[in-house]
């Protein structure tokens, strides 16, 4: 199986085979509603905290999808996603034959189950095209946007589309009173009838456990209860690249994917910041794809030399700018830097209505930031990526 970091680049052949409505369809049949919302706001499709509870869920995968085709790192972040949670069906599909799977699918009478979703993107993603054709148009069969309750938006029933009287057809196309004796003693046509009633009461009902989900949601939000806190997390990436170094040995590099996980937990991530300093000499690209990849956005600057051979580079004052701006639009900044600078920067920003947490190594971090951040977070060796200098 494919590890956590697989390049994008890996998988673009998926995106030759579905369009944007196609990769809807995967994301709702193989994902469900909790994972959909926390990829928008991990991919930073959700912002002034709107609240996503009362959102069609065909709605967000179709948001999801389409900026997939926009950005890489969303795409990125997606297609990761669909492969951990389809890491079993990937290793059943990839070791069946076609003829296997087919009877694999047969067992399964339900296309609208997590599982048979999930299989569907395995089949999608293997090379051989006697897999991913047919998935193709197992995707075109499926009614698009199913719903939790297993009853399509767009329900219809074939065997009606083609019947002028049932479905409201042209007045010369209705049936002379012989023919209407007829229908009333068809039994098709008496199902068919049956069909539709049953149909419409469904949708009564339906509609009206909708209306009582909205007024369950709204009386939350009143109690104060709907919303999680929004944060807005800021990695100073030079100040944590030598604190670990200092700390844990030369070897030893951050984990910033485990990093924003631990800084965000379950709360709603509006933006992620990494703020870098490129040397000529160092080659940086894989590093900055790496954290785009996890839905950072990533700042460069180049490091300045100067006439006495000194160098300087920081990203203080841009970073300051950045969290002024949006401490009006989330509850919690997160700062990682171990930086005294940033002391005078973190009393402003409580003035103007976050809390801010602080994430640094100890060792490293200037006392009076410890203590006027509201929390702070020292970082230890489960942070880190690896520390064996073999490697």
């Amino acid at each position: 199986m494919e590890n956590s970091k697989t390049a994008l680049a890996d998988y673009r052949h998926l995106f030759s085979r579905i369009d944007e409505k196609g990769l809807a369809r995967v994301l709702e049949l193989a994902l469900d509603r909790q994972l959909i919302v926390k990829l928008l706001h991990i991919c930073g499709l959700v912002r002034d905290g709107r609240d996503l509870a009362t959102t069609a869920m065909h709605t967000l995968a179709a948001q999801l999808a389409g900026d997939c085709f926009e950005r890489e790192v969303t795409a990125a972040q997606v297609i990761r996603t669909l492969v951990q949670t389809s890491s079993r069906e990937i290793e059943q599909i990839g070791e069946s034959s076609p003829e296997g799977i087919n009877s694999l699918l047969s067992d399964r009478t339900d296309a609208y189950t997590r599982e048979c979703g999930r299989m569907t993107f395995a089949m999608l993603l293997d090379e051989r095209e006697a897999v991913y054709a047919p998935a193709i148009e197992r995707l075109n069969r499926i009614p698009a946007f199913q719903p939790r309750s297993g009853v399509s938006e767009e329900t219809s029933s074939t065997y009606l589309r083609d019947n002028p009287v049932l479905n409201g057809g042209p007045e010369d196309a209705r049936p002379t009173a012989d023919a209407r004796r007829m229908e009333d003693t068809d039994p098709a046509l008496i199902e068919a009838r049956r069909y539709g009633a049953d149909l419409e009461k469904r949708n009564r009902i339906l509609e009206d456990r909708v209306r009582e989900m909205q007024r369950q949601i709204e009386q939350f939000s009143e109690e104060g209860g709907a919303e999680s806190e929004r944060v807005a997390l800021f990695i100073d990436v030079q100040n944590m690249w030598y604190a670990a170094r200092q700390q844990h040995g030369m070897a030893a590099r951050v984990d910033f994917e485990k990093l924003m996980q631990a800084a965000v937990s379950d709360r709603r991530l509006i933006r992620a910041y990494a703020y870098v300093i490129q040397t000529p000499e160092v080659d940086q690209s894989g590093f900055v794809t790496m954290l785009e990849q996890f839905s950072y956005e990533v700042k460069r600057k180049d490091l300045r030399r100067r006439s006495d051979g000194s160098a300087k580079g920081d990203w203080d004052m841009e970073m300051a700018i950045d969290m002024i701006r949006m401490a009006e639009k989330v509850d919690v900044v997160i700062l990682a830097s171990g930086d005294g600078d940033f002391v005078s920067l973190i009393q402003l920003l409580k003035e103007l209505g976050p809390r801010v947490e602080v994430f640094s190594f100890p060792h490293n971090t200037a006392r009076d930031l410890m203590e006027t951040a509201d929390h702070y977070h020292p970082i230890d060796a489960s942070l880190l990526i690896d520390m064996d200098p073999a490697r």
